[in-house]
């Protein structure tokens, strides 16, 4: 029996985010676009964001979370629906989705009522599969870093 890889590296296709559906693409505009909304709320409703980072001690101390919570999605969002820079966007919505999903709404707890715990897992869960497959087809990541052959 022999371990040696049944295909070479070299007669392998290249596979790139371009080769993903189009449902894929029409699902990372909506992700960016529900990010950039969201932020615009935080925005508009900043005090109430800043006493729920009030309610944990640690976090106390910091007045201005709310308004680069609010940047970071509005901006992140845009990116993200655009398909610019889409993994480094991602990876700065990663901190502040773990923070709302393990800081601040869990504590209404686990279950089927708190549907912002819900909402913010989903959209975690779908920063991270972006993160793996990349921003597809449609982007400015694929129209600019693509290498033509």
């Amino acid at each position: 029996m022999e371990l040696t890889p049944q295909f070479s590296a070299a007669s392998r296709p290249d596979r790139t985010s371009a080769g993903n559906p189009v449902w894929l693409d029409a699902l990372r505009l909506l992700l960016g676009v529900f990010l950039l909304i969201k932020g615009l709320s935080f925005l508009d409703h900043s005090t109430d964001v800043y006493y729920l980072l009030s309610q944990q001690q640690p976090w106390a101390d910091l007045k201005k979370t709310s308004l680069f919570v609010s940047f970071f999605h509005i901006v992140g969002g845009l990116m993200i629906a655009t398909g610019t820079l889409t993994r480094l966007a991602l990876m700065c919505q990663l901190p502040i989705l773990l923070g709302a999903v393990l800081l601040v709404n869990s504590q209404n707890g686990f279950n089927l009522a708190n549907t912002e715990l819900w909402t913010s897992l989903l959209v975690l869960l779908l920063c991270l599969m972006f993160m793996i497959v990349g921003p597809g087809r449609y982007s400015v990541d694929n129209k600019v870093f693509r290498q033509t052959k």
